[in-house]
């Protein structure tokens, strides 16, 4: 609602909670038939990455993006950190300063990023979870 109240021609084809289980069939279906272009996914990192791995191709003709907690700061319910840390990468210090319950969910993200990276230069070893055919 607060992005059709800034952005007046913004038509939303649809919109669903986070809270499903990932292996529902009944959501790409859902998503397929609403018209959508784009798909924005929230469900927090790495949950969504892994979720549109897995279901990115039976999405159909959509562009699917994760956005983590984009929503949270658009809609208001988080403020977005002060421009200073936002220019120097601390953001995600200033989120975890005013959510310090994340820090588990923080590190997670940090292991997992981390394990892309080492797996993309060849020093971990890319078992080849999620590929589709």
């Amino acid at each position: 609602r607060t992005l059709q109240t800034k952005f007046p021609d913004l038509v939303v084809a649809g919109y669903r909670d986070g809270y499903f289980d990932a292996g529902d069939p009944s959501i790409c279906p859902a998503v397929r038939s609403s018209g959508a272009k784009i798909l924005f996914a929230a469900l927090g990192v790495p949950k969504q990455e892994i979720w549109l791995a897995d279901h990115g191709i039976d999405l159909g003709d959509v562009v699917a993006v994760g956005v983590g907690g984009s929503f949270d700061v658009l809609s208001g319910a988080l403020k977005r950190a002060p421009l200073l840390w936002q220019k120097i990468g601390m953001e995600w210090l200033y989120r975890l300063i005013q959510e310090p319950w994340r820090w588990k969910r923080d590190l997670e993200l940090f292991l997992f990023a981390a394990r892309v990276f080492l797996t993309k230069i060849g020093l971990y070893p890319d078992e080849g979870r999620r590929r589709r055919p």
